[in-house]
């Protein structure tokens, strides 16, 4: 009868306690950091296998990476680090409208710089809480996270949290949700056939395409995907602009916000694959030329 007691109170606590909303969820996390393995250099390669304590090989350093890079968002509650994962960009923000939308350096695009100087051993003593370790697991989750475009976008929304989907997309239901896992797993759920599967269509690319895709800093990469976030979500989904707020929690959004429940068609879904594609690419490239330039 115990035994019994135990397991109802475990299948009851798994039905109503909701699943963790993982930022690219795993499998972008995932193929981000498989990708950027392809691409080290061999002192790069080296310094990784050092700080993750694994074989020096290409295949141990991408299994340990993939794996690290789950990290910022297992711990994010423990660490109170959840801010540093996104930039709130409005839709009636510009460019320049960045630094303000990162006060206090709490936000993705300065992590990304503040983690990239540690690793490089730039860093300034306030930032000497995190090991190098540390440094690497949050630059590979950040740089993830800066390429999924509702992390550099608000319309009153949390970027897109606050957008029920009616039906929900399988485990999605949310807007946010959909683009951080669905659309991903959408391609294949499987992170090393799909890491295999953009790393051959990388290598199809002349060296300069190569070299342009992973040029550009945090902020360019910010501002990229919350222009797609505007063409391709906000836009395509034909959602109303709301006024320049932050709500901190979905109950605090516009009504016109919570109560406009989106279907998503599988035409849209279909649609977006070559731009989740292009991104996934895009963050492995760019997180690997970090790496090479800083360790």
């Amino acid at each position: 009868m115990a035994l019994r007691r135990i397991l109802a109170f475990l299948l009851t606590y798994c039905i109503i306690m909701p699943l963790p909303a993982y930022s690219w969820w795993e499998t972008g996390h995932e193929v981000v950091a498989r990708i950027a393995v392809a691409h080290l250099t061999l002192p790069a390669l080296t310094r990784i296998s050092q700080i993750l304590d694994v074989q020096e090989t290409p295949e141990a350093v991408a299994d340990a990476l993939a794996q690290a890079s789950l990290w910022a968002d297992q711990t994010k509650g423990e660490t109170q680090t959840g801010s540093w994962h996104y930039i709130d960009l409005a839709l009636q923000d510009h460019r320049s409208d960045i630094p303000k939308r990162c006060p206090d350096d709490n936000c993705v695009t300065a992590r990304i710089r503040l983690f990239t100087a540690q690793l490089a051993a730039k860093t300034s003593a306030q930032d000497s809480r995190w090991s190098d370790l540390d440094a690497l697991r949050f630059l590979v989750h950040f740089v993830g996270d800066i390429h999924q475009p509702l992390h550099t976008i608000s319309d009153a929304d949390q970027g897109g949290n606050c957008e029920p989907l009616d039906p929900p997309v399988k485990k999605a239901r949310n807007l946010h949700a959909l683009w951080d896992g669905e659309l991903v797993n959408a391609l294949n759920s499987d992170d090393k056939a799909l890491a295999a599967d953009l790393e051959q269509e990388i290598t199809s690319f002349n060296s300069w395409k190569r070299q342009e895709l992973a040029d550009g800093n945090a902020e360019d990469w910010a501002w990229e995907s919350h222009k797609l976030a505007e063409k391709y979500v906000y836009k395509r989904l034909r959602i109303p602009v709301e006024p320049i707020e932050f709500p901190a929690k979905c109950s605090a959004a516009p009504e016109a916000i919570t109560q406009d429940k989106l279907q998503i068609e599988t035409a849209y879904i279909d649609a977006m694959e070559p731009i989740v594609r292009s991104q996934l690419e895009k963050a492995g490239l760019r997180l690997a030329r970090l790496l090479n330039e800083s360790l």
